[in-house]
């Protein structure tokens, strides 16, 4: 048979997004925070919406330090209201340099021009000799204005290297600390490294000796500047609750995750009862079908989430009632096909949104671990693996701690496959340092 082109007829099922499906998608992917700036949106823009016993307003989210201060609820934790307060390192600094009155305005301008070219760690990363001949003034007047900026706080400010950093905090402490001077200038290698018997033969010092020095210099913060970086305060809002209840785990919608919202009664009989056909009408009538078609999509959000909730409880019974060790590796199909759903639907239900648990606040998310074979056929989360991992190392000999090959074997010996790779991976997310830097003389 020749190949050749010609034109066929084929008929093809293909689902057609509409807006509105469109937006019923968007409302149940929101976060509990997006949720209410949307509600807040709709609000505005709808008149026929509006906050159920007029309980929410606009400034719901963002009360003021007044507004906090008046509750008087013991039960209200006024804590929890706190926003942050984010002063920057160079306002910081420039406070400070206010009260130094005695300091000639070329040199003051000097050490201002500094404290704006300090970078997110308080360093001071410019030379010296470039910072004259852009200020125009002399190398030791720079250096004068260096030994100010470097007398403020956070100690350590202004420093040109990680050396230099920490000798001037040492170098502001009451007691004198030679030993840790002599191993920052010369030995932050050795320190790094942990050649500590290298050290005791080199200084002709005792092991005892270093090890306080090291303890000293484990005090010190490399990164003065950093503390001043503070990223936006994210409140986490828990849009469900799990709890006991006897021998049952109960799941409900917290009710202050959201405002609830109804129809304007009187824009509502407005619409229903007037013959009119105006302008108004017509604009009332288009309200008050997307102020209902809305209220439905919440409605939808809320029975979604709780359902997917309840089939976590299903799955994951044992975290609930015994804790993280319990947490199984679990898939977002296996709810799906559970609940008779499109994968997608739980992604959207889980992602943004908390819940409170007996054992804390937990994204939906974490309860969809990914699992490591065991010997017998079953699987263990990476939860339950990084859980034994904690407890391990918290009870090993601190003169002989457990590498990351000997975490393996220990895995290896309770059948649960795992590989010296993923253990070191593990112990790097739970923040615990490696068994070179955990060793104790």
């Amino acid at each position: 048979m020749r190949p050749g082109y010609g034109m066929f007829q084929q008929q093809t099922a293909k689902m057609r997004i509409t807006p509105q499906l469109r937006k019923a998608i968007t409302i149940l992917k929101l976060s509990t925070p997006e949720l209410m700036e949307v509600i807040h949106q709709e609000v505005t823009e709808n008149p026929v919406l509006e906050i159920a016993g007029n309980t929410w307003d606009a400034d719901y989210h963002t009360p003021t330090f007044f507004q906090v201060a008046r509750r008087t609820d013991d039960n209200y934790d006024p804590l929890l209201h706190v926003t942050s307060n984010e002063v920057s390192l160079e306002r910081h600094l420039k406070e400070q340099l206010g009260f130094i009155k005695k300091i000639p305005p070329p040199i003051r301008q000097t050490v201002l021009f500094m404290v704006g070219n300090l970078d997110r760690n308080g360093y001071l990363r410019s030379p010296l000799p470039e910072i004259s001949e852009v200020c125009k003034i002399e190398l030791s007047q720079v250096e004068r204005a260096l030994k100010i900026l470097q007398s403020c706080e956070p100690c350590g400010v202004g420093a040109r290297d990680l050396r230099e950093c920490l000798l001037l905090q040492v170098q502001s402490m009451a007691d004198s600390f030679p030993l840790v001077s002599l191993l920052i200038q010369n030995h932050l290698n050795d320190i790094a490294n942990f050649h500590i018997h290298k050290l005791t033969t080199m200084l002709k010092v005792s092991t005892q000796e270093i090890q306080s020095a090291i303890d000293v210099i484990k005090g010190l913060n490399p990164r003065p500047g950093a503390a001043f970086h503070i990223e936006a305060v994210h409140y986490i809002i828990p849009e469900v609750i799990i709890e006991k209840a006897g021998e049952q785990l109960i799941v409900r919608l917290l009710q202050t995750a959201s405002p609830r919202l109804s129809l304007n009664g009187y824009y509502e009989r407005m619409v229903i009862t007037t013959s009119d056909n105006n302008e108004l009408t017509r604009f009332l009538s288009g309200k008050l079908h997307a102020a209902k078609f809305f209220l439905k999509c919440l409605e939808q959000r809320r029975r979604t989430i709780v359902r997917v909730v309840q089939a976590i409880v299903e799955e994951q019974n044992d975290f609930f009632w015994h804790g993280a060790v319990y947490l199984k590796p679990m898939t977002l199909k296996q709810i799906a096909d559970k609940l008779g759903v499109h994968e997608s639907t739980v992604s959207r239900a889980t992602t943004g949104k908390y819940a409170q648990t007996p054992w804390g606040i937990f994204e939906l998310k974490y309860f969809f671990p990914s699992g490591l074979q065991m010997d017998l056929g079953d699987s263990a989360s990476s939860e339950h693996v990084k859980s034994k991992i904690k407890a391990w190392i918290s009870d090993e000999n601190p003169k002989k701690p457990y590498s990351d090959q000997k975490l393996a074997d220990l895995m290896r010996g309770e059948g649960i496959s795992i590989s010296r790779r993923t253990i070191t991976k593990y112990r790097e997310e739970l923040g615990i340092s490696s068994s070179v830097r955990r060793k104790r003389i």
